[in-house]
């Protein structure tokens, strides 16, 4: 087979593997505690006394056709989850202290389950939950780990108010460094993390996991661990003067309090998840779109060494958005913002609804994990001139082939976090049980924003696919099924190499039977079917053999269930 270079296999175990840009986990399972621990320590005393939420007015955070779209599929629903949260958040030391009110259709449910990414044992926050009230009512509660479990009455509604205080203190942590980074922990990874001028609040509140989706306490798996339902969102965050807030959703309010601190208030309507950066005097800059984007806001903010990049940043943003839009229906929130954040050293971004983390070194036009090309370079024991030579020594063209490398890796990344505002922000999947949804999605549709912004794009986009499986192959990983669970893979190299490699690369051979703009077609339907809903990979199945025909039952049967991946791609 052929071998890849070592740029790609070294230095960009996410540039062309397209980077596992999102939780990935380390090869070896994290033991969970051998049995849920009882929460009653009270965490202090909450930022503000929470009433009952309202229900949130979705205009105010979507789009027209968003909201449309949003009230569409909410016909075809449980109600929506509705969350309200306020907290105090203290960025110099780490503490987050908060209190939450979640209306929530359980159903028949016996217990109401919540994700506290949190309580995973790695980010030793010692999280504390307490003061858990059922419609009013005092409720046990367990945690194992990073899931709470709330007993819920006998004969209970099927809608039920939940409330609970919750609390917890992040470490400082430097972003892993290294050419692949590692094992890579939670806490290394800087989803929720606390660095000297940044803080990264993902996964940062209790979420309800409705029943049946995954809900491991400690997940051991490779990839994300969302398996949200859409909800509606609001936000209020007293932090200290001097941070700047950047959150998921519209911005609805700020006010002093007059003692050196302000309150932040944010909602979102259709939300899986509600992320936020704290950044410490960065630079922001603001871009109202227009055309078939108009009314929403894109914003890049970094800090304020790189500020010769937001401009560019914006473009590859705006870039994406329209081409996407374009094909797949319009992006329906009101604002999308790109912030750099400091992540571990083999990761290069993290989707949000209506925002995405792009690692800090990636955003200045460095490589993650290891800075710029020169310090990059020194590492490696490599200068430019030799590492193009290598690349042309192993069937590469030298300078032009790296040059094309290094000038696509950030927008390749930002097309592909901008992506998954469709595939597992709109089109929801259990992100464990079900990451052939999403992520090879992801990938295919970033071509289309690379063929249309960059030179050579189609070039970039073959390559980006291409070299997934194909390293993983040259390391010894082993081909298999793509369509399964997260923690069914043997590592994170088959993981990658099957679900961001192989899997992508099934929509490339559906390209070629039927032509870009019948798969374009289908997968918008695709989107109409899914926003906001839950899907699997079986209900993608369904939808592209209804829109294509029935041969592609067969084809999903060989890429994603079967292993032909060598006759197929070697």
């Amino acid at each position: 087979m052929p071998i890849p270079h070592p740029f790609r296999t070294v230095v960009a175990g996410l540039v062309l593997a397209s980077a596992l840009t999102s939780c990935t986990e380390p090869d070896e399972p994290r033991a969970a505690p051998a049995t849920p621990t009882p929460t009653t320590t009270a965490p202090g005393p909450a930022a503000a006394t929470v009433t009952e939420p309202e229900p949130l007015d979705p205009t105010v955070s979507m789009t027209d056709a968003g909201a449309a779209l949003y009230a569409r599929s909410e016909a075809q629903e449980k109600p929506r989850p509705r969350y309200d949260v306020v907290a105090r958040v203290e960025p110099t030391d780490g503490r987050v202290q908060g209190e939450l009110t979640a209306v929530l259709p359980v159903g028949d449910e016996e217990a109401a389950t919540f994700r506290l990414f949190a309580g995973l044992p790695e980010l030793d926050a010692k999280p504390q939950v307490d003061g858990v009230e059922v419609d009013g009512e005092p409720a046990e509660v367990s945690r194992d780990a990073s899931i709470l479990e709330v007993a819920l009455p006998e004969g209970h509604d099927e809608v039920l108010t939940v409330r609970m205080s919750f609390g917890y203190s992040l470490p400082e942590v430097e972003p892993a460094g290294g050419v692949l980074g590692g094992e890579m922990t939670p806490a290394e990874i800087g989803l929720l993390a606390r660095h000297p001028d940044a803080m990264t609040l993902g996964h940062w509140m209790p979420l309800w996991i409705p029943e049946g989706r995954s809900a491991d306490p400690v997940p051991d798996g490779f990839g994300d661990i969302g398996a949200f339902a859409a909800a509606d969102v609001s936000v209020r965050l007293d932090v200290p003067d001097g941070w700047t807030v950047v959150d998921s959703g519209v911005r609805t309010g700020e006010k002093s309090t007059g003692d050196g601190r302000t309150v932040v208030s944010s909602e979102g309507a259709g939300m899986r998840d509600f992320a936020v950066a704290l950044l410490r005097a960065p630079e922001t800059r603001f871009r109202e779109l227009d055309g078939a984007l108009e009314g929403v806001t894109l914003s890049a903010t970094g800090p304020s060494d790189s500020r010769q990049e937001l401009d560019g940043v914006l473009d590859e943003a705006e870039a994406a958005l329209r081409v996407l839009s374009d094909a797949y229906g319009g992006y329906p929130w009101r604002e999308f913002d790109v912030v750099a954040t400091p992540l571990g050293g083999s990761v290069a971004g993290m989707e949000w609804p209506g925002a995405t983390f792009i690692e800090a070194n990636l955003f200045a036009g460095g490589i993650p994990g290891l800075g710029d090309l020169g310090s990059s370079l020194d590492e490696l024991g490599l200068d430019e001139e030799s590492l193009a030579d290598l690349v042309e020594e192993l069937g590469g063209d030298g300078d032009e082939d790296l040059g094309l490398l290094l000038a696509s890796t950030r927008a390749w990344t930002i097309a592909h976090e901008v992506a998954h505002s469709w595939w597992t922000v709109m089109v929801g999947n259990d992100s464990v049980e079900d990451p052939v949804v999403d992520e090879p999605l992801a990938q295919y549709t970033s071509c289309l924003v690379v063929r249309d912004s960059l030179p050579r794009g189609d070039e970039v986009c073959r390559s980006q696919l291409g070299s997934g499986y194909e390293q993983m192959r040259m390391l010894g990983g082993s081909d298999g099924p793509a369509d399964r669970a997260s923690d069914d893979f043997a590592s994170s190299l088959q993981y990658g190499g099957l679900v961001y490699g192989k899997a992508a690369e099934f929509y490339l051979e559906l390209e070629e039977r039927y032509g870009v703009g019948r798969l374009t077609k289908a997968l918008r339907a695709l989107v109409q079917e899914g926003a906001f809903r839950m899907l699997t990979g079986d209900d993608v199945r369904v939808v592209l053999t209804e829109e294509l025909g029935p041969e592609v039952d067969d084809l999903w049967t060989r890429w994603m269930d079967e292993a032909h991946g060598d006759a197929d791609l070697l």
